[in-house]
Formats: C-alpha cells, sequence, structure tokens
C-alpha cells in the first residue's frame, strides 16, 4: 500500500481512537489515542520535511577507461532535514549502450542524524563502448513505516571504455599470396619487415629478397626495397556485423575484430606507418595518414556497433575503388561467404594487395571454410584465420561495493 493510503489509515485510526475516549474514557483509551496521533504527526512531519535540501554528489575514477577495467564511483549525500532518517536506501542504474545491459547497484543506509553520507561502489569488468547513467532513486521512510518518501535524480554521466588491444599471435592457418609477397597485415610484434615497393638490384642485396615476379616480367633483377616501408599505406575493414554460428558468438567476434584492429593502429603508431579504418557498422571514417592518431582511433573503434549501414562485401568495393594505389587493405571478418570473397577478388584485379583475417569460434574450419580460404589464396590475397573459443570471451561484469 503507498504511503498516503497508510496515512489515511492511520488518520481513521486517531478519529476513531479519539470517538472512543470521548465514548467510554479510560486508561486504555486515552493511551491508544494519544500514540496513534503522535505516530500521524511525526509521519506528517516526515513527509513534509525529508529530503529537504537533498543534493547528491557523484564523482568517477575517470573519464576513459580500457576494456577489462574497473571504475570506481564515489557518491556523496547531503541533506538539510531537521528529523533522524532512520532507514535510506539509494540505487543507482548505469546502462551500456552497446549491449543495453543495465546495472543496478542498490544501498541500504541508517544515517539516522547524519546529514551527510559518504560511500563507493565500483564497475567491474568494463566492457568496450559508452557508459551512461540511467539515473538515481533514493527512497526513505519513517521509523513505523507510515510515510515514505522516494526521489529520482537523473544526470548526465557518461565514460569511454577504449577496447584492450591485441595481436594476431599464433593462427591456426596462415595462407599467404601467390607471388610470394610478404602479407602486410602484421601484428606489433611481428619481425618481418613491410615490402611496400621494388627496386633494381644492387650488389650486396640478399637473394631471398629478389622479387621473382617483376624480374620476369621487366627481363632484369629487381629486389624488395623494405625501406619504402615508412610510406605505404594500410587500410582497416571491419566487418561489424558477423553472422557467426551459433548466434550468441556474435558479439564476442566483433570484439576480438576491434582488439585486432586496436593492435593494428598501436602497431602502426609504434612504426610510424600509415592506417586507416572502415567498418560496416557506422559512417566514420579514417583515412590512412602519415601519422596515426590513437586517440582518434580508440574513440572510433569505441563507438563500432549497432546495425549496419551496409553490407561487408559492399563496403570492401567501396574502399578499394576509393583508396590510393599503394594502399593496402585488411579485411577483419567472422563471416566468410561467396560474396565476400568475389568483393576480395575484384579487388586484386585493381592489382591492391589484400590480407584477411577471419575470426570465428569453431574448434578448425569446415571444409566450406578451407575452400574459400584456398579461393582467396588463388586470387592473390594473403589469409590468416583466429580462433575465438567460447572460454576467451569476455563477459559483462557487475557492480560491487568499494566501501572501505
Amino acid at each position: 500500500m503507498k504511503s498516503w493510503g497508510k496515512s489515511s489509515l492511520l488518520f481513521v485510526g486517531c478519529v476513531l481512537s479519539v470517538l472512543l475516549v470521548y465514548w467510554q474514557g479510560g486508561f486504555a483509551a486515552w493511551y491508544l489515542g494519544c500514540c496513534l496521533t503522535f505516530i500521524w504527526i511525526q509521519a506528517g512531519l516526515f513527509y513534509v520535511f525529508a529530503f529537504k535540501g537533498l543534493s547528491i554528489n557523484r564523482q568517477l575514477s575517470g573519464e576513459v577507461f580500457v576494456s577489462g577495467e574497473d571504475i570506481t564511483i564515489s557518491l556523496g549525500i547531503a541533506h538539510r532535514a531537521r528529523m533522524p532518517m532512520p532507514w535510506l536506501v539509494v540505487k543507482e542504474t548505469w546502462v551500456h549502450e552497446g549491449s543495453g545491459a543495465q546495472l543496478i547497484y542498490s544501498k541500504l543506509l541508517f544515517p539516522w542524524f547524519q546529514s551527510t553520507i559518504l560511500f563507493r561502489y565500483k564497475i567491474t569488468g568494463l566492457m568496450r563502448g559508452v557508459y551512461r547513467f540511467a539515473g538515481c532513486e533514493a527512497v526513505t521512510g519513517d521509523m513505523f513505516g507510515f510515510a515514505v518518501r522516494r526521489t529520482r535524480r537523473d544526470e548526465i554521466h557518461r565514460c569511454l571504455v577504449y577496447p584492450k588491444a591485441d595481436t594476431l599471435g599464433r593462427s591456426g592457418m596462415t595462407f599467404h599470396a601467390d607471388d610470394g609477397d610478404v602479407p602486410t597485415a602484421r601484428g606489433p610484434k611481428a619481425e618481418t619487415p613491410l615490402i611496400s615497393g621494388v627496386r633494381d638490384y644492387a650488389s650486396g642485396d640478399p637473394y631471398h629478397r629478389i622479387h621473382w615476379k617483376s624480374t620476369a616480367r621487366l627481363n632484369r633483377l629487381m629486389t624488395k626495397d623494405p625501406e619504402q616501408a615508412a610510406s605505404a599505406k594500410r587500410m582497416l575493414l571491419l566487418d561489424a556485423a558477423p553472422a557467426a554460428a551459433p548466434a550468441e558468438a556474435a558479439r564476442p567476434l566483433l570484439e576480438k575484430g576491434v582488439a585486432l584492429a586496436a593492435g593494428f593502429f598501436e602497431a602502426a603508431a609504434g612504426g610510424r606507418e600509415s592506417c586507416g579504418f572502415a567498418s560496416s557498422s557506422n559512417g566514420r571514417r579514417i583515412a590512412p595518414t602519415i601519422r596515426p592518431d590513437l586517440t582518434l582511433a580508440y574513440e572510433v573503434l569505441a563507438s563500432v556497433g549497432g546495425k549496419p549501414a551496409m553490407a561487408f562485401p559492399d563496403l570492401v568495393r567501396k574502399e578499394a575503388a576509393a583508396l590510393p594505389p599503394d594502399a593496402s587493405m585488411v579485411c577483419i571478418t567472422s563471416t566468410l561467404d561467396v560474396a565476400l570473397v568475389r568483393a576480395i577478388a575484384d579487388a586484386r584485379t585493381r592489382r591492391r594487395s589484400v590480407h584477411v583475417i577471419y575470426v570465428h569460434a569453431k574448434p578448425s574450419l569446415s571444409v566450406a571454410e578451407r575452400e574459400g580460404a584456398l579461393q582467396l589464396q588463388a586470387a592473390g590475397c594473403s589469409f590468416t584465420e583466429v580462433p575465438h573459443p567460447r572460454g576467451q570471451w569476455p563477459k559483462q561484469g557487475g557492480i560491487a561495493d568499494a566501501t572501505a
């Protein structure tokens, strides 16, 4: 029953007790009437003055975090009520905009005559994306439970969570292009230099750097030139809507792809190489530049998700036509179908270097997937599979009390 209903019943009880005193008299009737009247008066006063001058101050331990970290929220509640507050329930709600998951923290306090209350709680195991504060609700009541006050405060608090960079590591299967070129995609710890061009053979050049395809075409010895690596441009293309099996693997596979993209950006920044980014989920695009901006890259990666704006094969065709001739493409996807193979084959007709990173949650590739990988190899693309089993899937964290 709501507090006004309880107060009404209490008022009726007071009236009946007064009538009982008037008709019957006696100590018991007077005692009952005084008690009910006192309870009714204190309930009315509590309902009027509770939460008077209430203020809620909230401080976060930071504004930007990395996936997997914890965020600590310090909450300060102050009021100017001149009467005791026997109990207080505070409930705070946060929403992860990417998954829509709600994180609710609730705490029961007994402030009584305290005018200032301080406590802390934390959100553990942050996921990539944006956490938005969805409101704070405070509920209190008198010691007899007849007057209950409820208030809600909606404030603007947001914290951004960057993806945690990941590397390719040891993949289950890697195919290189038929022309013998070193694939342009490499992780932050790769030791093979990026080959972006060829030049005439000079005395002393190692024989393993001879570019045999260019040598046969030009009828003279040509060698790969690693010194031009700094001028190479790389474009990361991320499939933000993987058709995963099982269906619950779609989100973890997307997070793995975003983490790999973050690893490529860090590698490019460390090697002073150009790196761009485009995703099928939104219109935010980073063009290949001389010096990658890691802050911009992480902000774009944090926003990846939602309904795709275009199919991934269409994105591959669009970027293959728009990129400069010296830019290579790295396609990170969890869907290896005929449409994607055809789109990449079309990109190869423009003599563009393409590397495909296939992220999946299966123990091993199926026959159809291996055939698709071989078709990509035949088209002159490099292919790397990245297994991401269920045991490595990230889990949404929770809320825990952090008050010492």
